[in-house]
């Protein structure tokens, strides 16, 4: 055995390299990919009948030797490889293995392990199941709910144990009268002894192990680190008694535990999280608002006490507020709790937060985690209702509300119009902040960040940026030096990621399809993982599977027969709906079971939504009885956050999703099934792939996420796209989008020209034809019309972009370059343009400048801030200039009628807008849709959309979420705000402005002219149908969310929220989760109250400022206890349970104080506030 530190930390290292006894570990883990039960399936590999004892071994001996190697102060790092290691051998062997009497301990072990080696959540997914069924001893399972977090659970066990009497003396007498059972009966040596004392010595130690636990949880509760020593101290005694006695199960509880509470503590908030700021720093109301962080975390159900590595290293610098941060870690690895550590900082300074999210299906989730971490703080959060624009709900929430989460799109429009809006923002966090490139969103997101970081108060404001597939090199670095104003410790990078990834492959091969698995070098295989069956019902004759998405749909249903959740990716949104018609093609055959395990009556809201939507008929709702979520960016927000709701909640099982998932949104599953890996002819981007697989694995459930990729034909193919992915570990690609618009431009122009010389392409593009667009003689009219469509957009990005950067001041035309250069200072553009050689700066320099140039020649002062204002490039800024009278004209139609309740007039004023819009591009939709106008007039008239469509249903919705809820809402937007820039301001006519609340946009946003009822759902009630009849059966007439406060508090309000079929028997489900006692505007803030109360010792008073416990098991629950449980006095009330008491002794012998961090207040008639 080694008996030195550089002994020890070979021997780790040796032991812990993939080859280390002919690839142990791997051998290991392959057979635990196919076995269940310990039993491998039909013509699996072989792996040896002693690989078990040989991982048992392996795991333990590598346990031990991390346990001494940190005893005799060894480097964290190698010990927690080795704890890591160790975990994976155990669990090799319990997770899947043959049931035993010993598989629970070594499971708890395996789970010691992974938590010593900071993957606490691959601790809890060992645990989670059948713990009240284990076969594990009281010490055992105390420790199994700490690692769960269950220390609710744990503390009535602890309170049981006391209150019981099991470990009190006598018991321990009682135990000594008894004959042990431990060892083979007459065993005394060690093992068991007749009279009973090795079975009252483990009563001791279990009592005195309990007694530490209850110490350590106390020291986690307060925060209160004096307390570690003392149960460690217990734990280190019970220890040494355990050892003498070779009691080993007891032996490896003290020992485990004695480390599992100092690597807990050490990464608990309490330690982690800074008690004070840099040097100089403002940090307000931090130690208030960091005190109620840490509580409400702890008391939720599943307690959240600690960070994960990933985490550490960014949330000691959550007080530096004058410090930009760059956060890449993985996706599911814990970005946004380093989000929200920022949010609670900058709340304690009084400022407000922005978070930008790319999709407003991601902004809604963000909304919803949010709302949960800061509401219990009596902060409020909100999201920006629709896609663009900036009705006066959203004015509101901006100008209000403690945290906003918007799109860039939406925040970007309102910033335009209104610059103050940012004023006493203290923190902006870019989730996904790697959205950089040559697209329009991307282009603008770049000028916008650009923009911020430029304005006057720029200093005053944080910028978080939050990704999880950023590149590494120049890229990266340019990137983070940007956003954090060349900070040389802007940028946090880790790859760590809680749970591991596995990829595999699914091969059809005639009547079957092979499950294969990468485990290292190893390829353990599944031969009959689907198998083909025949149709059981109707008169389709077909095998199934018989194509790709049926395999995908096979390999779905096979997954979930072993207890997965299963997330079925398309790459291409337009595959989502049929694999759903599949679905239920497949079940109505016989093919597939339902795979809803709860109640029908579970999915009543989502069904309630949906059927509004899409009919009740529809393929997702179908799909959705069978327990099956459709998820694509295109759903309706309302049966959006209702789908979500119920994965959150685990009810259902599988999910059907699109390209979406690549954009951030957060779905998980325990395995992942890939339908195509292309979409169209092209490859998908590694970045959007690395983001997908991210999913795979969720937190506290799975160790482990399997990666899927069926192929039933084309295998060549398949197989080499897919390597290729699985290998290629580049991040997304970040060259500047701006640089690259210019340079797609100038490429155009070379081939015009036929030359790349410097000075003739300068000269060129200084011209006032070089921006037509350039025609080559050699290219085909197909392939011309392509590039013709390209070049336009490319200029209307850029010239939007210029105005972006531009806009909002005056600028000469002789001034333009160089205000141009001052404004792109430090940006990512010429950070990005230093990288090339001097040629290549001066060809794109000369570009962006003679664009520039360009658009200032042909436009007025007035016409640019309008371009500005609108956010729409010279091209279409001329159009609207062009229709501007009848535009403004026909949207204050609108507004008035809105206004004043005549509903025709209004209709048919958004109609002619919408005529006239609908030809101006960037305002044009995709496909304009027979019958679009019937449609637009149902939808402001508040119908059903379902009934709104004779023909297809999915085109109606995905058309309303396109071109009514984002193009007209934006070019509605862009009219009012170019007529604000060429506003008469001493005319008496009624204006645009005198509407500010844009009643037409929020008409189109949530498909009512009822401005009451438009509130109400902006405000986040789900049902359109049941907030018409809610306002209108009321008469309410409110158009704030002020007004919409005042209402819902009313007593009208109060009493028909009762009734079980207000708004309507449909939405009330939906009313009671937005209104009701347990709804979202009902969370109480907690607070941070000290108290002082009487109490009567039992014996002689404890000496002042000793912690004290106030309440114990069932019948004690007001007596007040030391931190190991022994009873010291009583109270005359009982304490509550909502939230977290901190209680002391006192010089005043007759009372204590105590600190309540909750909500509400202490339940007492006795005790007083000081």
């Amino acid at each position: 055995m080694a008996a030195t530190l550089e002994e020890l930390k070979a021997n780790i290292e040796a032991a812990i390299v993939p080859e280390y006894r002919a690839r142990l570990l791997a051998r290991g883990q392959a057979r635990a990919m196919i076995w269940r039960d310990g039993t491998l399936p039909q013509d699996a590999p072989n792996f040896g009948a002693e690989l078990s004892d040989d991982l048992l071994a392996y795991g333990y001996s590598l346990l031990q030797h991390g346990l001494r190697y940190i005893d005799m102060g060894g480097d964290a790092e190698t010990a927690r490889k080795a704890f890591e290691v160790a975990a994976e051998a155990l669990e090799a062997v319990v997770a899947r293995g043959t049931p035993s009497v010993e598989r629970d301990f070594h499971r708890l072990v395996a789970a010691a392990a992974y938590h010593l080696g900071r993957f606490s959540a691959r601790a809890y997914s060992l645990l989670y199941k059948g713990l009240a069924e284990a076969n594990l001893s009281a010490m055992e399972k105390g420790l199994a709910k700490l690692m769960l977090r269950d220390l609710d659970g744990l503390a009535g066990d602890v309170g049981a144990w006391f209150v019981s009497g099991q470990g009190s003396e006598g018991a321990v007498v009682a135990a000594l009268g008894r004959p042990d059972t431990l060892g083979d009966g007459d065993d005394t040596d060690g093992a068991g002894s007749p009279d009973g004392r090795i079975g009252a010595v483990l009563v001791a130690l279990e009592d005195n192990f309990m007694a530490a636990l209850a110490v350590a949880m106390l020291a986690l509760e307060r925060g209160d680190e004096a307390l570690l020593p003392v149960a460690r101290e217990r734990l280190q005694r019970g220890l040494e008694v355990a050892g003498e006695l070779e009691l080993v199960p007891a032996w490896w509880c003290h020992r485990l535990a004695i480390h599992l509470l100092g690597g807990l503590w050490e990464t608990s908030f309490h330690k982690v999280l800074p008690l004070s700021g840099p040097p100089g720093a403002e940090v307000g109301d931090w130690a208030r608002l960091r005190k109620l962080f840490i509580a409400s975390l702890y008391r939720r159900s599943k307690s959240e006490v600690e960070l994960w590595p990933s985490q550490l290293q960014a949330a000691r610098r959550v007080l530096d507020a004058e410090t930009n941060l760059v956060l890449s870690l993985p996706t599911s690895a814990g970005k946004t709790r380093i989000a929200e550590l920022c949010i609670l900082a900058c709340l304690a300074r009084g400022k407000r937060i922005v978070f930008v999210t790319p999709l407003r299906a991601l902004s809604a989730q963000t909304e919803v985690g949010l709302r949960r971490t800061f509401s219990p703080l009596g902060k409020s959060v909100s999201s920006l209702y629709g896609s663009i624009g900036a009705s006066g709900a959203d004015v509101d929430a901006l100008r209000s509300t403690d945290i906003v989460v918007a799109t860039p799109e939406k925040l970007d429009f309102a910033l335009r119009s209104d610059p103050t809006l940012l004023d006493d923002v203290g923190l902006v966090v870019l989730d996904e902040g790697h959205m950089i490139g040559l697209g329009e969103r991307e282009v603008r997101y770049e000028a916008q960040i650009q923009r911020l970081m430029r304005r006057s108060d720029a200093a005053a404001r944080r910028i978080v940026c939050l990704s999880a597939i950023l590149p590494d090199g120049h890229q990266l670095e340019d990137f983070a030096a940007w956003l954090t104003r060349d900070q040389p410790d802007g940028l946090i990078k880790d790859d760590w990621r809680p749970t591991r990834l596995r990829f595999g492959e699914v091969e059809w091969k005639g009547q079957h399809a092979q499950l294969s698995v990468s485990v290292g070098d190893e390829k353990p295989f599944i031969p009959k993982f689907v198998v083909a069956k025949k149709p059981t019902r109707g008169l389709a004759r077909k095998l199934f599977p018989s194509d790709q998405g049926e395999l995908c749909i096979a390999t779905a249903w096979r997954l979930v027969e072993e207890g997965q959740t299963v997330l079925v990716f398309c790459p291409m949104r337009r595959s989502v709906l049929p694999l759903a018609a599949s679905i239920i093609e497949m079940h109505k055959r016989g093919h597939i079971d339902s795979v809803l395990a709860h109640p029908v009556s579970a999915l009543a809201t989502a069904l309630a939504v949906g059927a509004e939507w899409f009919g009740s008929d529809h393929a997702i709702l179908a799909c959705l009885k069978l327990g099956v979520a459709v998820h694509h960016g295109a759903l309706p927000t309302p049966y959006r956050k209702e789908v979500e709701r119920l994965l959150r909640e685990g009810v259902l099982r599988v999910t059907v999703s699109s390209p979406t998932l690549a954009q951030g949104l957060n779905l998980a599953a325990t395995s992942l099934v890939f339908r195509g890996v292309r979409r169209g002819r092209d490859l998908l981007d590694t970045s959007d792939f690395r983001n997908v697989v991210g999913r795979a694995g969720r937190a506290y459930i799975d160790v482990e996420g399997l990666v899927l990729y069926p192929m039933f034909d084309n295998f060549r193919q398949r197989r080499t796209d897919w390597q290729e992915l699985v290998s290629n570990q580049s991040g997304r690609e970040m060259e500047s989008g701006l640089l690259r618009l210019v340079a797609a431009l100038l490429s155009r122009m070379i081939k015009k020209l036929g030359s790349r010389n410097a000075g003739q392409l300068i000269e060129y593009v200084a011209g006032q034809a070089a921006w037509e667009f350039p025609v080559l003689a050699s290219e085909a009219d197909e392939e011309s019309d392509d590039a013709r469509q390209r070049w336009d957009q490319h200029l209307a990005s850029l010239d939007t972009a210029i105005f972006s950067l531009l806009g909002e001041t005056f600028v000469l035309d002789a001034e333009v370059e160089a205000k141009l250069d001052e404004i792109l200072v430090a940006s990512l553009y010429q950070r990005r343009l230093a990288r090339y050689n001097e040629d290549v700066r001066k060809k794109l320099q000369a570009g962006l400048h003679a664009r520039a140039k360009y658009i200032w020649r042909n436009s007025t002062p007035t016409q640019r801030l309008g371009y500005f204002l609108a956010g729409v490039g010279l091209s279409a800024g001329k159009a609207l200039d062009e229709r501007a009278p009848e535009l403004e004209r026909l949207l204050l139609v609108a507004n008035v009628n809105i206004g004043a309740g005549d509903q025709e007039e209004a209709v048919a004023a958004i109609t002619a807008f919408a005529e006239i819009a609908f030809g101006i591009s960037p305002f044009r939709p995709e496909r304009l849709i027979d019958g679009w106008k019937a449609l637009l007039r149902r939808w402001l008239l508040g119908e059903p959309v379902s009934e709104a469509s004779s023909g297809d249903n999915d085109a109606s919705v995905q058309f309303i979420e396109q071109a009514f809820v984002y193009n007209l809402p934006w070019a509605m937007e862009a009219v009012r705000v170019r007529a604000e820039a060429h506003e008469d301001l001493f005319s008496d006519e009624v204006k645009l402005s005198d509407y500010p609340r844009a009643h037409a946009v929020a008409a189109l946003e949530t498909g009512t002219l009822v401005v009451a009822a438009a509130v109400l759902i902006q405000a986040g009630f789900g049902s359109r149908l049941g907030a018409i009849q809610a306002v209108t059966s009321t008469g309410a007439n409110f158009d704030s969310m002020r007004g919409l406060m005042a209402w819902l508090a009313s007593d009208e309000i109060q009493a028909l929220s009762a009734a079980p079929t207000w708004p309507t028997p449909e939405s009330h489900a939906l009313w009671l989760d937005f209104h009701g006692p347990g709804g979202a505007q009902a969370v109480q803030a907690w607070a941070a109250t000290e108290y002082t109360s009487p109490i009567a010792w039992q014996g002689v008073p404890m000496p002042p400022g000793t912690p004290l416990r106030l309440g114990g098991g069932p019948g004690k629950e007001r007596t007040v206890f030391t931190a190991d449980f022994r009873e010291v006095g009583a109270l005359s009330w009982t304490p509550s349970s909502k939230g977290l008491i901190v209680a002391n002794s006192t010089n005043d012998l007759g009372k204590f104080s105590l600190e309540y961090l909750g909500p509400g207040h202490v339940d007492s008639g006795s005790a007083h506030r000081p």
